[in-house]
């Protein structure tokens, strides 16, 4: 007789067979809607692609202007070389990546907490809105996850028997994360002194650790030194980085972003509200629940006659399976926020893709505190449906209101013609739409070309620019008949109103300005004004 038969009556046998459909339908609908991305490319995806279609020496000498270490782009760079720079074929990639992420994740939990963990670990993944949203963006963060899981898994097979094979696995992985995202840094970082943690514990409290264990957990020390090491050759190109470039469009980290990765991590709309309830609850039954019958306590603990498979204890010393993952995952939320706040540098949503792996195997190790399967397959379920359909929500917003703002000045924009961005973050999603020929563009704060963004000293580059000369500059720029199109948005992070002035200025200078389009807040995640200043 099957696992299955033995725990469930005959009766129960269907519910199994709809579960196993529904865990189908979820997985195929997570797979497809991480290929749904109908809006242009916004900000960061165009950047991405700016950056990857140089060389690889160029991309490395852009990335000094930008402040992200080379892998993913080398990748996006070859995989454009194979096919294409199109919105669907760099969006692709990071869909791909993100795909196959999926059975490992399964393999992660069996190995965490069994097949129920594995089971649970996979559906979760499968229909995460954050991990869906970011399958869909021409950027690093799939490759976060990815890397993430695999890193899990190779210290886990290292730990459980070490051999050169595994220990090299463990390194590059742990090279791979260090040169794909900086947070990289806290998570090897982290997890590096657990290691050391238990290194030192086998040393000082005999007994505490078999001499198996201590040697494979040295091992696995010494391949992420190793993987470390490999990493020293762009440790310059990071120096300059934080000394230069950070995150100057948002404030420094703080502690209460910590809690924010619920939010993160459940999406947004009313669905997303709901699984991000869900989502503390099994976290902290994942960190400190454990079933009744598991603990040997009696059915009834108040005189009730209810069944020991309905109730769950908190256990404040956690659970044996959970601390390790807790442990790095708090550890590199709060190494990011110290070093946010060092650093002067942002707690953002989709820098925690490094940690999601860890989180994910947390909330399916909360569902296994539930002994009546059914219970915990309802909530899996609520999850499963909550997490599809926030994500498909997410995805269909659309993400730039370049689109908008490009058809109007292909339509009425002229040769000789110049458009200005306030700020230059505005220029790359706007630039890549652009078909009018021989059009000047220029960006504030720096009056350099649409493509990139130079993010050096970008703050002290700001305070240092006088909105009105520049509105002067760009009008003295501008030839006798042609029109002068401004992109702006006001009161954009660390730009204050120097914006709203520019459009000022011109406005002054050249009268009857006319705004063509106006930013849509609502509508858009990056929204826009198209202001025209003719002759």
């Amino acid at each position: 007789m099957s696992q299955a038969r033995r725990f469930f009556s005959a009766e129960e046998a269907p519910l199994v067979r709809a579960g196993r459909v529904l865990g189908l339908v979820v997985v195929v609908a997570g797979v497809v809607e991480r290929f749904y991305a109908p809006s242009a490319l916004w900000l960061d995806e165009t950047i991405s692609v700016n950056i990857s279609s140089q060389s690889l020496t160029g991309i490395v000498h852009a990335l000094a202007h930008d402040g992200s270490p080379p892998l993913y782009y080398f990748l996006l760079h070859f995989w454009m070389l194979a096919f294409g720079g199109g919105d669907v074929a760099v969006r692709t990639l990071s869909g791909l990546v993100s795909v196959a992420s999926l059975p490992f994740f399964w393999a992660a939990g069996m190995r965490l907490g069994g097949r129920r963990t594995a089971w649970a670990t996979l559906l979760l993944s499968a229909s995460s809105p954050f991990a869906i949203y970011y399958a869909t963006e021409t950027r690093m963060y799939s490759l976060m996850i990815l890397l993430s899981v695999l890193g899990f898994l190779a210290m886990a097979r290292v730990l459980e028997q070490p051999t050169r094979r595994r220990g090299v696995a463990l390194g590059v992985v742990t090279a791979a994360i260090l040169y794909t995202h900086y947070w990289g840094l806290y998570l090897v970082g982290t997890a590096g002194l657990w290691l050391l943690y238990r290194i030192w514990r086998s040393t000082h409290r005999p007994g505490t650790e078999t001499d198996v264990t201590a040697r494979a957990v040295r091992a696995a020390f010494s391949a992420m030194v190793i993987g470390a090491v490999c990493w020293l050759p762009a440790a310059p190109l990071f120096v300059w980085q934080t000394l230069h470039t950070g995150t100057p469009w948002t404030g420094a980290a703080g502690p209460a972003d910590v809690l924010a990765i619920f939010s993160q991590f459940a999406g947004t709309g009313p669905w997303g509200q709901l699984l991000m309830f869900w989502l503390f609850a099994v976290v902290i039954f994942g960190l400190f629940g454990m079933p009744v019958h598991r603990m040997g306590l009696p059915g009834s603990l108040s005189g009730e006659k209810a069944p020991a498979r309905y109730r769950i204890v908190l256990d404040l010393r956690t659970r044996v399976e959970a601390r390790p993952v807790a442990a790095v995952l708090a550890g590199t939320l709060a190494a990011a926020v110290v070093g946010g706040a060092i650093a002067n540098a942002a707690f953002v949503a989709r820098y925690t893709a490094v940690v999601f792996p860890l989180f994910v195997l947390l909330a399916a190790l909360g569902l296994t505190v539930f002994a009546d399967r059914r219970i915990a397959s309802g909530l899996l379920g609520l999850a499963c449906v909550a997490g599809v359909l926030t994500g498909l929500g997410n995805n269909g917003q659309q993400r730039t209101q370049a689109a908008q703002v490009a058809a109007v000045l292909n339509v009425q924009a002229q040769s000789g013609d110049e458009v200005v961005y306030c700020p230059d973050q505005l220029a790359p999603a706007v630039d890549r739409l652009l078909t009018v020929p021989d059009v000047t563009q220029l960006t504030f704060p720096r009056a350099i070309g649409p493509g990139l963004v130079d993010w050096v000293d970008y703050r002290q580059v700001i305070d240092h620019t006088d909105v009105g000369s520049f509105a002067q500059e760009m009008l003295s720029r501008l030839s006798a008949g042609h029109t002068l199109w401004l992109v702006y948005r006001n009161g954009y992070p660390g730009l204050g109103g120097d914006c709203g002035y520019l459009d000022s200025w011109l406005n002054l200078l050249r009268p009857a300005g006319e705004t063509v389009v106006t930013q849509n807040s609502g509508k858009y995640l990056e929204y826009e004004n198209l202001v025209r200043f003719p002759s």
